[in-house]
């Protein structure tokens, strides 16, 4: 049974822990009498409301026992007691494999945030060639032929990793079906939830880049590029370097906006690849 802690911030509403305590701390202060985090601190065992203040800033993590503490202080109970202990380990997991399992228990939990996000930006970029199918209608191929998708992708998907990307781009309203029974893209409008934006976009960049290894001795030369510089440079180098790779950025949307005819999709992440065949 989920439970409301005095009519304070609603805990699966959250996405980052600490936010949530944040903003359980203020609501105290302005609603508890007498209300200090000190004397919170004190009912968990703590000597010090030093160390949550440091949680509180990100420059402690909770371990397992200070989180049981802290989840019964609250007055945690039912999913919402599980879903604190999930959404700690979600925001201090230090590698993506352990952040994703995380997340993914996160979105177990009806009406949570986990879950709403999850269905927008996390799961977009959850397969790559979801964005990949996205970007061929984009090439104005309205037409909904899975074979003919499926053999232009590079590398070649199945028809049915097709049919799986246009259901989810459709439930996900970056796909229209007109009246004569073709398609077109919308906007991308995705969730900009900063920790789940950050986790979406890590997994998409590992998965392009696993992508880009496999494709280095399949597409030929022609079709690609790759360079790889290894280089010594000062910190007022390294700023500059950055810089120009920003107005690169700025310079290839420009090119973008004023192309036509476009006819191919490519991926470019310091590496140049494509995920189309030419005119397909």
């Amino acid at each position: 049974m989920e439970t409301k802690i005095q009519n304070g911030p609603r805990l699966l509403d959250y996405l980052d822990f600490r936010a949530f305590l944040q903003d359980y701390v203020a609501h105290q202060k302005s609603h508890v009498r007498g209300f200090s985090l000190r004397s919170w601190t004190s009912k968990m065992g703590f000597a010090s409301a030093s160390f949550w203040s440091a949680v509180l800033k990100g420059k402690k993590n909770l371990g397992e026992d200070s989180r049981i503490k802290c989840a019964s202080v609250l007055g945690l109970q039912g999913q919402e007691d599980a879903y604190f202990h999930w959404l700690v380990q979600f925001n201090q997991a230090k590698d993506m494999e352990g952040k994703n399992y995380c997340f993914r228990q996160l979105q177990k939990f009806r009406a949570s945030r986990a879950r709403i996000v999850g269905e927008g930006q996390y799961l977009f970029y959850s397969k790559w060639y979801y964005a990949a199918v996205w970007n061929y209608f984009g090439l104005g191929k309205g037409r909904l032929e899975f074979s003919k998708i499926a053999e232009a992708m590079i590398p070649r998907i199945t028809e049915t990793q097709v049919e799986e990307s246009v259901k989810i781009l459709l439930e996900l309203g970056l796909l229209h079906r007109k009246a004569n029974h073709s398609y077109e893209t919308s906007e991308m409008h995705l969730t900009t939830e900063p920790e789940v934006s950050s986790l979406a976009v890590k997994n998409h960049i590992l998965d392009l880049q696993r992508l880009a290894g496999e494709l280095l001795d399949t597409v030929p030369p022609q079709d690609r590029q790759y360079n790889t510089l290894m280089f010594q440079v000062s910190a007022q180098g390294f700023a500059t370097i950055k810089d120009r790779i920003r107005q690169f950025q700025e310079e290839l949307r420009d090119i973008l906006d004023r192309d036509e005819k476009e006819d191919r999709i490519y991926t470019l992440n310091m590496c140049l690849f494509p995920n189309s065949r030419p005119g397909a």
